[in-house]
């Protein structure tokens, strides 16, 4: 207690020496930092991150942005640009192969978030209701999502193999085909086998957060239904569903954004074909950019991208009407 006083009383005299040199005048640094509202004060913690976000996102994205209203062209061991207005992008409505590789995208989106959810929902329900096989989805199920997403490719380019994958393997001893196959040089086959590969890269960690959202459902819910006679598929539609739908808008956007930028395990993969069937606009937008180095047309096809995140994502708003 003496020591306390004792620092009060130091404090106290440092204050009031501080008032008589002034600093605590109108304008002096003690008043402005006196007078700084929680708001400000919130801002100041939040600059150096705010500073990282322009620096890393914003400035980024709209340097892009300028990119795709530009001609873009390589002189003398430097960059000039061009404004061609949207001559970019009426030049992607005019490409041939726009209209494919679009439908290839929407495909290939909507195809592995719906595929994607469905397995991950299985998965988190029987491993919330403790049914059989619980324990052994509990142990393995997040091994996929621990791979990297290069080693991942290589995996399934190994196991894809027409001379010696084991996808050949099992399906021949299991009678499914009597030969063979080239499952990344089919243009039947080729997406499939891509779609494959991504969907078991990306049900760990959905099946990880519905798990979790699950879990936070009071249990007194689950016993009072049960009391009312209600059976699993009554605790499902009417307990856990409207509690976790929150979390499922959530996967629905970050699914819907990570498959429309995944490019590193088709490219390993197929390269975007055969004959353009795995061409996706990511994959499209990087061989326009950096291998035929039109860098304005390659940024006008990742806005693209951009826009049908947004579009995707009022989709998802409007039907699941989830609430503030």
């Amino acid at each position: 207690m003496e020591k306390a006083n004792r620092f009060l009383m130091i404090f106290g005299r440092g204050r009031e020496q501080e008032k008589k040199d002034g600093g605590l005048r109108k304008g002096g640094l003690l008043d402005r930092l006196d007078r700084l509202s929680d708001a400000s004060t919130a801002y100041l913690y939040l600059l150096p991150t705010l500073t990282l976000i322009l620096l890393t996102v914003i400035v980024p994205m709209l340097y892009a942005l300028f990119i795709s209203f530009s001609k873009v062209a390589f002189t003398q061991g430097s960059m000039t640009y061009e404004f061609v207005g949207l001559s970019n992008y009426m030049q992607l409505l005019r490409d041939a192969r726009f209209p494919d590789v679009l439908s290839n995208t929407v495909f290939f989106t909507v195809t592995k978030v719906v595929a994607t959810l469905a397995i991950a929902f299985g998965i988190s329900l029987t491993i919330y209701f403790g049914v059989w096989g619980a324990g052994f989805f509990k142990r393995i199920f997040l091994i996929p999502w621990a791979l990297s997403n290069v080693v991942n490719s290589l995996m399934w380019q190994w196991m894809y193999s027409g001379d010696y994958g084991i996808f050949n393997e099992i399906l021949l001893r299991l009678g499914f085909i009597d030969e063979y196959q080239m499952w990344l040089v089919n243009v039947h086959t080729a997406m499939s086998a891509v779609l494959f590969a991504d969907i078991w890269k990306s049900v760990p960690y959905v099946a990880l957060l519905l798990l979790a959202a699950m879990q936070s459902i009071p249990r007194e819910l689950h016993e009072a239904s049960k009391v009312d006679g209600g059976g699993p598929i009554t605790a499902f539609y009417h307990i856990i569903l409207p509690h976790i739908k929150p979390v499922i808008m959530v996967l629905l956007v970050i699914e819907t954004m990570w498959t429309l930028r995944v490019f590193d395990l088709i490219w390993l993969l197929t390269k975007g074909g055969p004959q353009d069937s795995t061409m996706t606009l990511n994959v499209f937008a990087y061989e326009q950019a950096f291998r035929n180095f039109d860098l304005g047309y390659g940024a006008a096809i990742s806005y693209c991208i951009t826009i049908l995140t947004l579009i995707f994502t009022f989709f998802y708003m409007k039907t699941l009407k989830v609430e503030n």
